[in-house]
């Protein structure tokens, strides 16, 4: 998911470079065949998620060099689209397949292992001396079902963590002198900042930003277990726990919580409007945390981090916040697991794991490491220094993304309805209909 990883002043202009850059994929892989990998073996091919514009693509960029000045491999490397599932699916169609793609799982992507498009990662997570240097949770979300005993369906790099993020200025404008622990304090919140002019909490209702809120605020009544059942197969309309937390998400937002006209905002919008002062509030990830910096507005500098509020008889002890490793990780083509080129993907991926260039991405990037070792002294970013003490003051929800799966896009579109004016009755009906159709 892209939403994770690039930064939104550079997906406003991505659609307009679509065309030339599928072009550029359309070079992928024209050394030699998909299928028994007889291309040369001096050049590597990968489609990479961290484009240009990226916090993580200058780091990237000096793991590509270095590698190519210690192999003598060339890294033919093709920026990802915001369609990057359907980019790497039509080049494998056409023959022109990568060796190795640098993407988050989810979506699409969580299929290609069984649609030939990738290879499981297992053997070669043992064989390249990864395996002791892996924390196993970062591995099992990469594991098919999110389970211990499911095939490795890649390696993964960028963890996350994914609080709400308190513009504490705008609250104490409003009169808001403490960050809201409770969904009554968050209403009350949200209506003091609207009577001083400033929108609350902002987040993108048309896509994959207020999909993730409403799942954080649906799963308030529920274990995990249960709501990864729910998320997998459906049944929101038959479990009260997940039925109860559907409707607190319509309580909070006919309460005035989300900003206005959410059902027609985008996460870029969210961003733009939270970075500009003119929202109090919004739920992003640790991808973020170096664009808000380089937004030069100032606004980490008076950005507490903390968890979503919760209601009362909540299943969860404290405010809750996303944390996860399906970020972004590598994939491996079956033309990068041939004979000849398999090498090369070994090099160029285990490159990646070196304690210092981990470091260089929590610098740069802000990720959060899949691997064992200590990063405190690469956290220079405030907003990440913050956000490495989260542990002691949230609770973790399930993320959504492995469970709902290629369920994602038609969930969307149900809760687009959602922030605008559906029933809960209505939303979860067609959260039902659209995981039944999806896996049906």
């Amino acid at each position: 998911m892209d939403h994770r990883t690039r930064p939104w002043a550079v997906r406003v202009i991505a659609g307009s470079v679509v065309s030339a850059l599928a072009l550029a994929l359309g070079g992928c892989g024209t050394s030699g065949d998909a299928e028994s990998g007889t291309g040369s073996s001096n050049s590597i091919d990968v489609v990479t998620r961290w484009s240009a514009g990226n916090t993580a693509a200058a780091a990237q960029s000096r793991v590509f060099k270095a590698f190519t000045k210690e192999t003598g491999v060339k890294v033919n490397a093709t920026d990802g689209l915001e369609t990057i599932d359907d980019q790497v699916e039509n080049a494998v169609a056409a023959g022109k397949s990568p060796d190795v793609v640098i993407v988050n799982l989810y979506d699409k992507t969580l299929g290609w292992q069984d649609a030939g498009v990738t290879v499981p990662v297992d053997d070669y997570l043992r064989e390249w001396g990864l395996a002791d240097k892996m924390k196993p949770s970062a591995l099992d979300e990469w594991r098919v079902g999110g389970k211990p005993e499911g095939k490795l369906q890649g390696l993964p790099f960028s963890g996350f963590t994914w609080p709400v993020w308190y513009n504490t200025d705008l609250l104490k404008t409003a009169g808001v002198d403490q960050i809201p622990t409770t969904t009554d304090e968050l209403i009350d919140a949200s209506k003091k900042l609207r009577a001083a002019h400033i929108q609350p909490l902002t987040v993108g209702g048309n896509d994959w930003s207020g999909q993730k809120l409403f799942y954080q605020i649906a799963q308030s009544y529920t274990d995990a277990a249960t709501m990864e059942k729910v998320m997998r197969s459906g049944g929101y309309c038959a479990t009260p726990s997940v039925m109860r937390g559907i409707k607190l998400f319509t309580q909070l937002r006919d309460g005035g919580v989300f900003a206005d006209n959410a059902a027609g905002l985008n996460s870029d919008a969210m961003y733009a409007a939270y970075y500009s002062g003119k929202a109090a509030m919004m739920s992003a990830g640790s991808w973020a945390y170096t664009d808000a910096k380089k937004s030069d507005t100032g606004v980490e500098t008076h950005t507490t981090l903390a968890g979503l509020p919760l209601p009362s008889g909540s299943t969860y002890k404290n405010p809750t916040a996303y944390q996860g490793f399906t970020g972004v990780g590598f994939m491996i083509t079956k033309r990068g697991a041939s004979k000849d080129r398999i090498d090369n993907v070994r090099k160029f991926i285990t490159s990646f794991y070196t304690d210092a260039t981990v470091g260089d991405f929590v610098k740069d990037a802000g990720i959060l490491p899949p691997t064992d070792g200590d990063f405190l002294k690469y956290a220079t970013d405030p907003l990440l220094a913050q956000s490495l003490k989260l542990d002691k003051t949230v609770d973790y929800a399930v993320v959504p993304d492995v469970w709902i799966g290629s369920a994602s896009d038609p969930i969307i579109q149900v809760l687009t309805g959602a922030y605008g004016k559906s029933s809960a009755d209505k939303i979860c009906e067609g959260l039902d209909d659209a995981t039944k159709n999806t896996k049906s």
